[in-house]
């Protein structure tokens, strides 16, 4: 724990769409994830606006100007009849057309919203680009000022929109700065490397120690994949035994990651042991060599607790 920092985490956002976390700055159009209010590249303080504002913009535009084009065929219609009957159908006429057109809109609000919102994130695709690459150089700031709680928070952010291994091993490099507590909002499967990286392995190691809920299949898959490379580091078995133990809470975990389980059964808490004992008494036909393994070490370990008597 030495050169670790104790941190009080900022509340990670909620959104029901990643893309909703987009703002743009209405003076330079650049476009940002972070909750400040100044932007990056002008300076500008308070002028930002939602993406959802932005679509509502453009919405309201295309309405007005839809509007506009109605009104003037309408009118146009109504210059060019020639008797008073004919005045009056241009007018009904026209005031249907828009009535259709209004319940048209209603209607498909959803839809209209949907296809404006996909055209200006298609549109905009580079410039978004562009801003959030500006909001990783504000993060990076950070971390070369040692600043690396405000630097991982940023980093969290951005990573709700791109997931490179970039992100993701930045992330982690901060995380690996930390006093890990279990009252932490901590993240683990949006961090998981392409490759074997050492520094995610240790933050592993003390992420399942504060949290175990925190492995999940994801996890358990990257550590069977490079399950030797992790063997050989120096809390590289106490990794593995720490994960086969979150593997228990799942009870489908612990028969199709068998293998894992099995060359830890010895190191397994006593209440994680007993859960074990239970799921292969349960199940006698999955898992027939770590069954055996089980009721072996259950003999072994706690023949006179009266817990597992059932399992000799």
């Amino acid at each position: 724990m030495s050169g670790k920092i104790p941190v009080e985490l900022r509340k990670a956002r909620q959104t029901v769409h990643t893309y909703e976390r987009l703002k743009q700055c209405t003076r330079c159009g650049t476009y940002s994830v972070l909750w400040h209010d100044n932007c990056l590249s002008c300076g500008a303080e308070r002028k930002f606006l939602s993406i959802g504002d932005i679509v509502s913009s453009v919405l309201r535009r295309n309405i007005q100007r839809d509007a506009l084009i109605l009104a003037a065929i309408a009118c146009a219609a109504f210059y060019l009849a020639r008797t008073f009957q004919e005045m009056a159908l241009s007018a009904g006429a026209g005031v249907l057309l828009i009535a259709v057109y209004a319940f048209l809109r209603r209607r498909y609000a959803e839809a209209l919203m949907n296809n404006a919102l996909r055209k200006l994130l298609l549109g905009e695709n580079r410039a978004i680009r562009r801003g959030i690459l500006l909001d990783v150089d504000d993060a990076a700031s950070d971390m070369e000022d040692g600043d690396f709680k405000s630097a991982y928070e940023k980093l969290r952010e951005i990573g709700a929109l791109i997931t490179g291994s970039h992100i993701r091993n930045l992330k982690v490099y901060c995380l690996n700065r930390f006093i890990l507590r279990s009252d932490m909002e901590l993240e683990l499967g949006t961090l998981i490397p392409d490759e074997f990286e050492p520094g995610f392995i240790t933050y592993l190691y003390e992420a399942a120690k504060v949290n175990p809920g925190l492995v999940q299949r994801d996890t358990l898959d990257y550590v069977q994949k490079y399950r030797v490379q992790i063997g050989g580091m120096v809390e590289g078995r106490a990794t593995l035994a720490l994960v086969a133990a979150a593997a228990l809470r799942v009870k489908e975990y612990a028969f199709e990651y068998a293998s894992l389980l099995y060359d830890f059964v010895d190191e397994l808490p006593r209440e994680r042991f007993l859960r074990l004992c239970r799921l292969v008494k349960d199940n006698p036909d999955r898992a027939p060599e770590l069954r055996q393994k089980v009721l072996e070490t259950a003999a072994r370990k706690y023949g006179n607790d009266p817990e597992f008597e059932g399992f000799l």
